[in-house]
């Protein structure tokens, strides 16, 4: 599951279609890192480098780092619960989660799942994992002890292309798959398969207060879920330069190649 290069996050955002507003930029901090992530509390978190997780404040102090040398690279972190954060190591088919002084709680093996590579997974609302199995098509939620205590039916049964997943996510009782090549495939928490919604070649998507967020030829675009329409939301602040635009309440988390800008939002 590689680290992508030009993400959009939209965590808890306050952002709307016509709303104006005015930008401050709150602090700059000088670092060169992989992948960039806000919680819900508004704590920015960095993959430094190949084995470095760091934790910021609000206001962009750091407080807390993770250093794990034995697992190979971060493959991929979610902080969708901050009080219990999931780093992925794929090359030892290895998760991690750390609390929230970025300590180690608790260590989950997938590799006596057989699953030769995991290409999606995330963190169930009830601490468990939501994992794609790639061998066969399904989508499963495993406890700590491997055990499948949900899964979806084969999905090559019910779908006319394969499946090449790259992010999943579980929001408001559904769970989000996300496959480039055919859109945003639906489960209920059972595993049920819903639907599938045609957005496509997406590296990135965010669920929240009912819509989509996501980026498309470098335009952040939502799309509501019950309305199904799309609209554009303009940012006249980004740069051509930026590789990573995280919303976070009243924030905006900005990443350069070496930096990262704090920009409060104010309503005009």
């Amino acid at each position: 599951m590689p680290i992508l290069l030009f993400l959009l996050c939209f965590s808890y955002s306050t952002i709307g279609y016509a709303q104006d507003y005015t930008f401050k930029e709150l602090k700059s901090i000088p670092k060169t890192s992989r992948w960039m992530e806000v919680d819900k509390m508004k704590q920015l978190y960095l993959v430094e480098n190949a084995h470095t997780l760091l934790k910021y404040s609000p206001e962009g102090e750091l407080l807390y780092q993770f250093n794990e040398n034995s697992l190979g690279e971060i493959s991929y972190i979610d902080v969708s619960n901050p009080f219990r954060i999931l780093v992925y190591y794929n090359d030892y088919a290895t998760v991690i989660f750390l609390d929230r002084t970025l300590s180690e709680i608790q260590r989950h093996d997938l590799s006596d799942l057989d699953i030769p590579e995991v290409r999606a997974l995330g963190t169930a609302s009830d601490n468990n994992i939501w994992i794609f199995d790639n061998n066969t098509y399904t989508l499963k939620k495993v406890d700590s002890q491997n055990q499948v205590i949900a899964e979806s039916p084969d999905l090559s049964l019910l779908l006319t292309e394969g499946i090449d997943p790259n992010r999943l996510i579980e929001a408001n009782a559904r769970v989000y798959l996300n496959s480039p090549n055919i859109g945003i495939l639906v489960f209920d928490i059972f595993g049920n398969y819903i639907k599938t919604i045609e957005i496509l070649d997406l590296d990135y998507f965010q669920v929240y207060e009912g819509q989509i967020f996501y980026v498309e030829h470098k335009k952040f675009k939502t799309y509501h879920l019950l309305s199904f329409l799309t609209k554009e939301i303009k940012l006249p602040i980004l740069s051509e330069k930026l590789e990573q635009l995280c919303i976070a309440q009243e924030r905006l988390y900005i990443k350069y190649p070496n930096k990262i800008n704090i920009v409060a939002l104010k309503k005009k």
